[in-house]
C-alpha cells in the first residue's frame, strides 16, 4: 500500500514519491493498547521530506455495533433534536473524537489534516480503500474497525530515519446536558430564578441563576445572503450567572429548539425548500462579561424565529472529557 503526503484514503492523486513506511506496532492482529474502553494500535507511520502520515486502527466489538444499530435503527439524523444528535454521536462505537499529537526523536510535528473510515461487519459492503486497509493491517473481520489517518508537517528539519515515536491521544470535549429549564418573557417581572446543576463527572453542584429575560429582534439585513430570501430575526435573550465559577467553554446554555429556516420573500409561513436550507441563520452568540463583576454575568440568545419569542426551553450543557490523555511511546527500527 503506497501512501503519499497530502492525500486522504480516497484520493487518486499519486504524485511524487511514496512515503517510506516505518512499522510501529506492525499489524492489528497482535495485542492492542487499551485506552478506556477502546482497543487500538498504530500499525505504521509513513515518512518523507514533505512530512509524516500516521495510521491508527481502533477495534470495535460486534456487540457494541449491533446494540447501537438496534437502538437508533428507526431514527434518521434529520429527525433528531440537537440533544439527541449529541447523544447519538457520543454513543457511537465508531466515534473517534480525539486529537493526535506526534513527535519523532523529540521533534514535535504540526498536524495538517486527517480523515477516517470504518469497517462494519454488519454492513460488509464497503469501498475498496477500506478493504486495502483491512488487508494491509491484518484486521480480523469478526470485529468492527475505525481507521484514522493523520498528516503532519515538519516544524523544522525533517527526521527521515526516526528512532523513537511519542504520540498523545487527547479526547475532545463532549457535550452532556445536565438540566432543562424554561423562561417566559411575557410574565418576567425581574425575579431571579435558580437552577441546580450536577456535573456529570465530578458530581459537583453548580447553581445557575437567571438574572433577566427579554424579547429582542435583529435590526437591519443579514448582508449578502440571497436577495430573494428573508431570515428570521426574533429571539429571546437571557442573562445568567454560575456559582461556583466555571469557564464558558465548559458550561453553555442552549435553546432546545432549532428555530425557523429562511424562506422565500412573499412565501408567508412556508419555509424555503431543501435547496435553500443550507443557508445559515445567524445566531446571537453567548458571551461572558469582561469586567470584574462577581459572579460573572453571561448571556445567551435563543434560536431565531419569524414571530416574537415569549417562551423558550433551554438546556444547560457541560462540555467534558471522559478519558485522560493517552500516551503511546515506541522504539522504531
Amino acid at each position: 500500500m503506497d501512501v503519499y503526503f497530502g492525500t486522504n484514503f480516497w484520493d487518486d492523486r499519486k504524485e511524487g514519491t511514496p512515503l517510506n513506511k516505518i512499522p510501529v506496532h506492525g499489524t492489528a492482529a497482535g495485542s492492542l493498547l487499551a485506552w478506556g474502553n477502546k482497543k487500538l494500535c498504530i500499525p505504521a507511520i509513513y515518512v518523507g521530506q514533505e512530512g509524516v502520515v500516521l495510521d491508527l486502527c481502533m477495534r470495535v466489538p460486534l456487540s457494541d455495533i449491533s446494540g447501537y444499530m438496534e437502538k437508533w435503527k428507526d431514527r434518521t439524523y434529520s429527525d433528531l433534536s440537537d440533544e439527541e444528535l449529541e447523544q447519538a454521536e457520543s454513543e457511537s462505537p465508531f466515534g473517534g473524537d480525539f486529537n493526535i499529537l506526534l513527535s519523532l526523536d523529540g521533534t514535535v510535528l504540526k498536524s495538517t489534516f486527517g480523515c477516517s473510515t470504518v469497517w462494519n461487519p454488519l454492513m460488509p459492503e464497503t469501498d475498496s480503500e477500506t478493504e486495502v486497509l483491512m488487508e494491509e493491517y491484518g484486521c480480523s473481520r469478526a470485529y468492527g474497525w475505525v481507521f484514522r489517518r493523520e498528516s503532519f508537517a515538519w516544524d523544522g528539519a525533517a527526521v527521515l530515519a526516526p528512532k523513537k515515536l511519542d504520540c498523545i491521544l487527547s479526547q475532545r470535549k463532549r457535550p452532556v446536558t445536565a438540566a432543562h429549564f424554561a423562561t417566559d418573557a411575557s410574565d418576567w417581572e425581574g425575579q431571579e430564578r435558580k437552577v441546580r446543576l450536577i456535573h456529570p463527572l465530578s458530581g459537583d453542584t453548580y447553581t445557575l441563576t437567571i438574572r433577566s429575560c427579554e424579547k429582542g429582534q435583529h435590526e437591519g439585513d443579514w448582508g449578502d445572503m440571497g436577495e430573494d430570501l428573508e431570515y428570521p430575526s426574533c429571539y429571546q435573550a437571557i442573562t445568567y450567572a454560575v456559582e461556583p465559577d466555571i469557564s464558558a467553554e465548559d458550561l453553555t446554555v442552549q435553546d432546545c429548539a432549532k428555530g425557523n429556516q429562511p424562506r422565500r420573500k412573499g412565501a408567508g409561513n412556508k419555509e424555503a425548500g431543501a435547496s435553500v436550507l443550507a443557508s445559515s441563520v445567524a445566531l446571537v452568540p453567548m458571551y461572558a462579561s469582561e469586567d470584574d463583576e462577581e459572579p460573572k454575568v453571561r448571556s445567551a440568545c435563543s434560536s431565531l424565529w419569524f414571530e416574537p419569542v415569549n417562551r423558550v426551553e433551554w438546556r444547560a450543557v457541560f462540555h467534558i472529557k471522559k478519558e485522560k490523555d493517552f500516551q503511546i511511546q515506541a522504539e522504531l527500527d
